[in-house]
């Protein structure tokens, strides 16, 4: 059902077929592009769902210095790569398929829904990839990227160590320059998502690491190629430690790796010396939106394996009768499976919203619209990643709620993904530390004024148009009042007058209060889409839209009523008073 969904997001709301006529996607039609999509969904849903328990319960296992992974892993992956799918959003020049973003976005979003855990060796690598292709020298273009697309190699990017975990600021791995132009690094890398496995023959490090005299703080990384065997077969000193246990996303590998403390680690500078951070931003950007995506379509897959069950599974009396009911026909079953429809669908609006931003960003023929693009796409990435996780977590929650205790236990498969989305609002930048850029960097630029191309886009959008139906006129409405409340609020808190400790102990509830404004903004855009069509799809749609508002969005305007008046009561709290 996820097919549905994505066709009508790309192709009704988001537009697919005029992004295809621009120049940069000449050599692609709709109908290639859709064959494309076929493939990946036919991929997904019989070699990589197949495999989601079996990975699951018999996580990888460390042997002798190396992660083994589950035997069904390795095939998927190499149907994967033999399809040629780790190419699809890389540039012609780069042997990539050159796909529109917003095509990508729904291919990434088919596996995402079939098994996470085993579909993100492949998106690391792609990532990774595409980041070389874009920073990379010549050489280095020419010898990594061929085998990484061919998925003989893989990648990843280490960035965290034990003792600095997301403070990039105190990292500590140092690179010292070698009489070849190589460097020779040391140093540890903690919780590297397929830093070490059996999948294929090589695996491609992107290490933040700080030069000899480097300025301090985050600004004076260096960005180095690190390849865990050298180009002639032999180990590069890059040591696997050991394996973190995890509650979810047990198939990926997550690993504390060594490097040079065995033998030397050689890799090569990409970019220029103290500019890692922005190179690796690149990547760790394309990396948000991807877990935004994937977290949409985990609450979209327990969604309907919920709806599914809460249908087939007879339970207690319709109310107000004697007749026997279905869990559907119960009013506070059908509350919670409507919160995940509403969370799930605009979720994945959100993740493709994003991928048509980095489509015009790319490719729009005027130069003034491509920075609009870029602009707006630059505050919605952290929003993609927070809103998606955090209010995914919610809607997983109540998958299980809706199938009370057989949602608990492993004989179906949403405790699982349960487990597999908690991951996502700590992975590729934490919660907290995603509404501190929206809120403390972002919204406080221009003089406080640094949201405002998002409250004007979606200002645009909250007037009632003629032909608007009365639930789109009702949604338009709702959404003007909305943005206005947290424009206010966002004017208080990240004006040239705000109190930062008092910003900081609100950017959180501030930020995802943002996030339900943009999705409410996108349910009026798919309202608008189906019109006046009056089959099921659509109904649904419609209802979804309905209950999004007002048990979503108006309770944030409640939020933003609360954020106007000053204080917060936790922020100056010592330990112990707690």
């Amino acid at each position: 059902m996820i097919e549905t969904q994505l066709t009508f997001l790309m192709s009704d709301v988001f537009g697919l077929d005029e992004v295809l006529t621009r120049q940069q996607y000449s050599h692609l039609d709709a109908d290639q592009v859709s064959a494309i999509l076929a493939t990946g969904a036919k991929l997904a849903n019989t070699a990589f769902a197949p495999i989601a328990a079996a990975i699951d319960t018999d996580e990888p296992e460390m042997r002798n210095g190396r992660a083994i992974t589950h035997p069904s892993l390795r095939p998927a992956l190499d149907s994967y790569a033999q399809l040629g799918l780790i190419s699809t959003n890389l540039p012609l020049e780069s042997g990539g398929l050159q796909l529109p973003a917003l095509a990508g976005s729904a291919l990434m979003a088919h596996f995402a829904a079939a098994c996470t855990p085993a579909a993100g060796y492949v998106f690391m690598t792609a990532a990774a990839a595409r980041l070389i292709a874009q920073h990379g020298n010549q050489w280095q273009r020419d010898t990594f990227v061929p085998p990484m697309l061919e998925g003989r190699w893989y990648g990843t990017m280490c960035l965290s160590e034990p003792q600095a975990g997301s403070s990039l600021g105190d990292v500590q791995t140092r690179a010292t320059p070698r009489k070849d132009g190589t460097f020779s690094l040391r140093g540890q890398k903690m919780w590297i998502s397929g830093g070490d496995h059996d999948l294929s023959e090589n695996i491609v490090h992107l290490v933040m690491a700080r030069l000899e005299g480097a300025p301090p703080g985050a600004r004076g990384l260096s960005l180095f190629i690190v390849p865990r065997q050298r180009l002639d077969g032999t180990w590069n000193g890059v040591s696997l430690i050991g394996l973190n246990h995890k509650l979810g996303h047990r198939g990926t590998t997550n690993c504390a790796l060594a490097f040079g403390a065995d033998r030397e680690c050689v890799g090569t500078l990409m970019g220029a010396p103290h500019k890692g951070l922005d190179c690796m931003f690149h990547m760790m950007n394309e990396a948000r939106i991807g877990v935004g995506t994937t977290a949409a379509a985990t609450a979209y897959a327990a969604f309907r394996y919920a709806l599914d069950y809460a249908t087939t599974r007879r339970q207690g009396r319709r109310f107000g009768t004697a007749e026997p009911a279905s869990l559907v026909d119960h009013p506070d079953v059908r509350r919670m499976l409507l919160l995940q429809k509403a969370i799930s669908e605009g979720g994945l609006a959100l993740a493709l919203a994003s991928a048509r931003l980095l489509d015009d960003a790319r490719t729009l023929p005027d130069e003034d619209e491509r920075n609009a693009a870029a602009i707006l796409l630059d505050l919605l990435t952290p929003v993609v990643k927070l809103w998606c996780s955090e209010r995914g977590v919610e809607a997983n929650s109540a998958a299980i709620q809706v199938m009370g205790g057989a949602g608990y236990v492993e004989d179906h498969p949403v405790e699982r993904l349960y487990r597999d989305q908690r991951l996502n609002p700590i992975h590729e930048g934490t919660s907290g530390i995603l509404s501190i850029d929206i809120i403390m960097r972002k919204a406080r630029s221009a003089g406080g004024l640094g949201l405002q191309p998002l409250f004007q886009t979606i200002g645009c959008d909250a007037v009632a148009r003629p032909l608007d139906s009365q639930l789109a006129a009702k949604l338009s409405a709702d959404l003007a009042r909305a943005s206005k409340s947290l424009e206010q609020v966002c004017q208080r808190l990240a004006g040239p007058k705000a109190d930062e400790g008092e910003t900081l102990a609100n950017a959180t509830p501030l930020a995802l209060a943002l996030g339900d404004l943009v999705v409410a903004w996108l349910w009026l855009k798919q309202v608008r889409a189906v019109d006046r069509r009056t089959d099921e799809f659509s109904t649904g749609k419609r209802a979804a839209a309905s209950f999004f508002n007002r048990y979503v969005l108006l309770p944030s305007i409640a939020l933003a009523g609360t954020l106007e008046r000053a204080g917060a009561p936790h922020a100056r709290l010592t330990p112990a008073e707690f």
